[in-house]
């Protein structure tokens, strides 16, 4: 046991250098400060509304109304010039990039029952999502000005009728069932709440089991190219242990980057979320909905899905190790990793896109014999408390784990690790 703590010493020695923390600690910097802007820079622009130019030709009782519901959602300003090919000049001189024209046949077409057409304007300065937000707006104010109408002509037709009841006469109590409970709410605000915490998860598994790949295969090479790896096979130390000590250092150090990979990822898609929907919240108390059913991770879900994670992490250790006894320097340990690159990049990209449960038969169970697979589907199965699954997936990750831990302390053990590589060159005649 003192040999293997001196190893692990020695690994995480080599593996936690500044060069290597110093940039993942930025990356964690920059993912928080870019998220936390951005959430406070919509927060702070969900009190103030949009500013509309608006050009009325027809000033009648209904255009009256519609501006009316239109200013509970935007700014609604005036113009000063009377003509509609000087409106868009306007816009820019103001620089006021959302507009509406209200033709003067406006009230009349309304009153004689057929189509009451207005004119929308918008300026593109740039695509960001603020510009999606104004965009979204004046499809808002659109809408406003449509109800208004609608409901001024219920009324003026039947002064006694509620517009609001006649043109919604079917209300919807909306509820959401899962793990044996019913809540009243959205489905659509829970679903939306759900993928919004947990999105990110593909992605640090992805970002980590790569990493993690990398960096073992990358060592192992360097130690092959510097001959420093004979000298550590000369130690009176078993290969098992030498085995043991790498991936357990890399597993390690894997962890700690998924951590911070991990903070700072919801920072930043917890801000850009919000700005991609224009809103900091959720709406209402959609978190109360979430845990009243218990679909928030709680903290037994954490753990089982960092146990899972280490085991996928562990494997592709293992593989890795594997793959990089066979580069003859540091810069193919990048080429001959790419089978194991494959084997992670086919499920992240089906369970990102895709259904599982709609796949075929034979689809879904050449996906089930990927191992990785079952570390992207973990979170989901988690959250709904499909445990079983979850475990099954632990016990197969564990299973391939010591299978090719197997097959690595058999290549350690042997002069293999020495001389076997893989040689592209043509031979020369």
């Amino acid at each position: 046991m003192k040999k293997f703590l001196l190893l692990l010493k020695k690994e995480l020695r080599e593996l936690l250098t500044p060069q290597m923390i110093v940039p993942f600690v930025l990356i964690m910097v920059v993912f928080v400060v870019i998220g936390k802007t951005a959430g406070k820079q919509v927060a702070s622009q969900a009190s103030a509304q949009d500013e509309v130019l608006v050009l009325d030709h027809d000033t009648g009782q209904l255009s009256k109304i519609a501006l009316g519901s239109a200013g509970q959602i935007a700014k609604i300003t005036m113009a000063k010039t009377t003509n509609d090919a000087q409106f868009v000049s306007e816009m820019n001189k103001r620089q006021i990039a959302l507009g509406v024209i209200i033709p003067a046949d406006f009230s009349m077409s309304a009153l004689n029952k057929s189509n009451a057409t207005v004119k929308t304007y918008s300026t593109f300065k740039d695509f960001s999502l603020s510009a999606s937000k104004k965009s979204s707006t004046l499809s808002s104010v659109v809408m406003m000005i449509n109800d208004a109408v609608s409901n001024g002509l219920i009324q003026l037709n039947s002064p006694e009728t509620n517009p609001i009841k006649l043109k919604n006469p079917v209300l919807a109590a909306n509820f959401v069932s899962a793990n044996g409970k019913t809540v009243e709410g959205s489905s659509a605000a829970v679903l939306g709440y759900i993928s919004q915490q947990t999105n990110f998860v593909p992605v640090i598994l992805f970002i980590v089991i790569v990493f993690a790949a990398q960096m073992i295969a990358t060592a192992v090479a360097t130690e092959k190219e510097n001959k420093t790896l004979e000298t550590l096979l000369s130690l009176p130390v078993s290969r098992k242990t030498i085995v043991s000590a790498k991936m357990i250092a890399a597993g390690l150090v894997s962890l700690l980057m998924a951590g911070i990979y991990m903070h700072g990822m919801k920072n930043f898609i917890g801000g850009i979320g919000s700005a991609a929907t224009g809103s900091t919240t959720t709406g209402g108390n959609v978190s109360g909905i979430v845990y009243s059913l218990g679909l928030s991770l709680s903290a037994t879900g954490y753990l089982e899905l960092g146990v899972i994670l280490f085991l996928g992490i562990l494997l592709a250790l293992a593989m890795a190790m594997i793959l990089g006894a066979f580069s003859e320097d540091a810069k193919s340990a990048q080429s001959v990793i790419t089978p194991l690159m494959v084997m992670v990049m086919i499920p992240y990209f089906a369970t990102l896109l895709l259904d599982i449960n709609q796949l075929s038969p034979l689809l879904r169970g050449i996906l089930y014999a990927i191992p990785f697979s079952h570390i992207f589907l973990a979170a989901p199965n988690i959250i709904p408390g499909n445990t079983t699954f979850v475990l099954w997936g632990m016990l197969y990750l564990f299973v391939m784990f010591l299978i090719f831990v197997y097959v690595a302390a058999k290549i350690f053990s042997s002069d293999l690790i020495l001389t076997m590589k893989l040689n592209f060159s043509k031979k020369k005649s």
